[in-house]
């Protein structure tokens, strides 16, 4: 599907039919995601206090599945 014009993009992202990502763009994100988390997990206490982020978020993030992310993590 083409989009003429960044309005119709920008009217198409908003109503969600824009087409979904490859399934292997979706595993790369995944691994991705799993990646950085535990990277996160690897930082110092007073690594974390720089960044503005608890042990005990660390925590939660690494709880979370690989597909949870907030709508700006995911790669179009």
């Amino acid at each position: 599907m083409a989009y003429k014009s960044t309005a119709a993009l920008s009217t198409a992202t908003h109503v969600g039919i824009l087409p979904r990502q490859s399934w292997l763009k979706r595993i790369i994100t995944m691994f991705d995601v799993r990646k950085t988390r535990l990277d996160l997990a690897h930082l110092s206490d007073e690594q974390l206090r720089d960044i503005g982020v608890t042990r005990e978020q660390v925590e939660t993030e690494l709880q979370r599945p690989v597909w949870d992310v907030p709508n700006n993590w995911r790669r179009h």
